[in-house]
């Protein structure tokens, strides 16, 4: 054993000997700038020319071939080199393919690791938070973003840090933090060697910011003067101009301008997002609605699970690399320390060895511990599966489900079904009867799942409660929107068709609330047949998404002897397994030629029959594609 710690000892000795002499040598040998110095200067130009483009296939080659001048440079263009590869890892990210943008920051960081590169680790940390960013990682990414202003402001106090205050800036106008923004804008601008690109970017966070409500259009103004001042000195836009311009018309009360530029805007997520306002803002509330729903999914859509899986891989492993090369890069300031670092060294290499004996050791018990509890990891799954059964228990109990509704009432005919498309779902029926009229609602709460399933059962429990004041729909809509609405930072919304029938008069009041229009089964005395069609009907807005919005309701003088059956959209948006939608034409078809028998051992009423046919064709489509939606239809005819 002692020979063999001799031996490592020596052989430490030797290796930072070698080092100590090359770095001797190597630094008597500066001033060698030849012409390829000008064509590195102008590759560099090029590249931030290009970032700020959609010209991916010039940017690719520009950085490719910096990168390639930079490496032949040597250690004189070493942090060019990293900042050109971190450039086009983020721009892969963003423009091509974001799996291949985080694989670009992993190299990134396995390069500077293996060369012992301190701003390659800086340049792949803050690669990596910018990925974070998009991914909407916003805790993860801010970590990374700090860990990479306080590495650069520790080793390298002359470079400037305005790029990770910038990313910090975006973070935050996520957030819709503006006080913070305007923090993250003013630091970078403060950094020292900021180029114009970046100072053009804080004043873009900075007009952002400002577009707040929380400030005037006078303080926006300003800093939109000042930005447009800094873009012409740098002869192109970067790539938030046309957000800022967007921002610019909305503060400025134009908005039929603000749509068209909103319009125009590349990005799917912030098209979507910014059109959804710009509507709103017009006062076309369908519009903004539609708008809105279609951002949600295609926010969703965009990051799958693998890319964020593997964001937060990276975003460890350079963490651990980060913390290792501090530990093991201690700087000599003086020559004659020689022996005492080549012993440190050796020491904290032994102590590395020891550390990783017993880590493994350790690592070895743990995995030993989770096979010895791969049961109870089972039971608990078991467990959690009977709680949401149980769940799913509780949920339909709070919504009627025993027919006949009013087994003495032979004057109404009323039947309803809902089925979940998960365990507990966002679909909802309510209904009840107050002085000879019947008060009834179907809706759907935006998303699946426990978070639908608890809007859910607050939007049941309002309705019943509002409802019962007498008010007619209109009023009960306009009263739930007024309340949901409130801290609604989700933005989750519900769609509802709310209807109060006079059971004397068969009149019908109604307000539609975003839902797909109901089908009316109208019966023609004459002919004895029943013609179904869509009840024409004012969309409205859903409920939840704006606050004071007045709601339009309608009516139909006298519906006894017809059928009005009303759905969510689990029923038209039904898909089989070649992704085929059921779709309205097959539900009016299905419920056109829909006869009821009359069996003695079995006999249905109308609404009954309806909803059976219903599901027999759903069923029949779907041919066992796995629901993708909640479903539910409800269906009530008087006498």
């Amino acid at each position: 054993m002692l020979s063999m710690l001799r031996r490592l000892y020596v052989a430490v000795l030797t290796a930072v000997m070698a080092t100590l002499t090359a770095a001797a040598q190597t630094s008597g040998d500066g001033g060698n700038a030849t012409g390829g110095d000008d064509r590195i200067a102008q590759l560099e130009k090029e590249m931030y020319r290009y970032y700020s483009s959609n010209a991916t296939d010039s940017f690719m080659l520009i950085t490719d071939q910096l990168i390639e001048a930079c490496r032949k440079a040597g250690p004189s263009q070493e942090r060019l080199f990293y900042k050109a590869w971190s450039n086009q890892a983020i721009y892969s990210f963003n423009r091509v393919n974001r799996t291949r943008g985080l694989e670009l920051a992993n190299q990134i960081h396995d390069y500077a690791y293996q060369h012992d590169s301190k701003f390659g680790l800086y340049t792949s940390t803050y690669a990596l938070a910018t990925m974070s960013s998009s991914l909407r990682h916003f805790a993860q990414a801010e970590h990374e973003f700090t860990e990479a202003i306080n590495y650069q402001h520790r080793f390298f106090p002359d470079e400037s840090a305005a790029a990770p205050y910038l990313g910090m800036a975006k973070i935050y106008v996520n957030l819709e933090k503006p006080e913070k923004v305007l923090d993250c804008a003013r630091k970078a601008l403060a950094e020292p060697n900021v180029i114009l690109q970046h100072r053009l970017s804080a004043w873009t966070y900075i007009c952002i910011a400002y577009s707040n409500d929380l400030y005037s259009r006078d303080d926006f103004n300003r800093a939109y003067a000042e930005r447009e001042k800094l873009k012409r000195e740098n002869g192109h836009d970067d790539t938030f101009g046309t957000i800022v311009n967007y921002f610019y018309a909305m503060k400025n009360g134009r908005y039929a301008e603000a749509l068209d530029i909103a319009s125009s805007i590349k990005s799917g997520s912030d098209r979507l997002q910014f059109m959804s306002k710009a509507y709103a803002s017009l006062g076309d509330y369908r519009q903004a609605y539609l708008y809105k729903k279609r951002h949600m999914e295609y926010r969703d859509s965009i990051n799958t699970a693998e890319v964020q899986q593997m964001s937060y891989e990276y975003a460890t492993q350079i963490d651990v690399t980060r913390a290792e090369n501090e530990a093991k890069n201690l700087r000599l300031s003086k020559l004659d320390l020689q022996i005492q670092a080549a012993i440190a060294i050796f020491l904290i290499t032994l102590a590395f060895f020891i550390f990783y004996y017993f880590r493994r050791r350790k690592q070895m018990r743990e995995l030993r511990h989770a096979y010895n509890q791969l049961a109870d990891t089972t039971t608990a799954k078991e467990r959690i599966d009977s709680e949401l059964r149980i769940a799913r228990d509780i949920q339909m109990s709070m919504v009627p489900r025993t027919f006949p509704a009013f087994p003495d009432r032979r004057d109404i005919d009323l039947h309803a079904a809902i089925v979940p498309a998960k365990e507990v779902g966002g679909d909802l029926y309510d209904f009840f009867l107050l002085d000879d009229r019947l008060y009834f609602c179907v809706g759907d709460v935006s998303g699946k799942g426990i978070p639908a399933s608890l809007t859910m059962a607050v939007a049941v429990n309002l309705f019943r409660t509002v409802a019962k004041e007498g008010f007619p729909p209109e009023v009960i809509a306009t009263k739930l929107n007024d309340t949901m609405s409130v801290n609604n930072e989700n933005a989750v919304f519900v769609t509802m068709f709310i209807g109060i029938i006079d059971l004397k008069t068969g009149h019908l009041d109604y307000c539609n609330c975003g839902h797909n229009a109901p089908v009316y089964g109208e019966r023609r005395m004459h002919t004895a047949q029943t013609v179904f069609s869509f009840l024409d009907v004012e969309s409205n807005v859903p409920i939840g998404l704006w606050p004071d919005y007045t709601f339009v309701g309608g009516h139909l003088d006298d519906i006894r002897g017809s059928s009005l059956f009303v759905y969510t959209d689990g029923v038209n948006e039904a898909e089989n397994h070649m992704q085929e939608q059921f779709g309205e034409k097959r539900m009016l078809r299905v419920l056109r030629e829909s006869t009821q028998p009359f069996g003695e051992r079995t006999p249905k009423t109308r609404s009954h029959f309806l909803i059976d046919e219903m599901k027999c064709a759903l069923d029949a489509f779907v041919d066992g594609a796995e629901q993708s939606d909640d479903l539910t239809m409800f269906c009530v005819s008087i006498k």
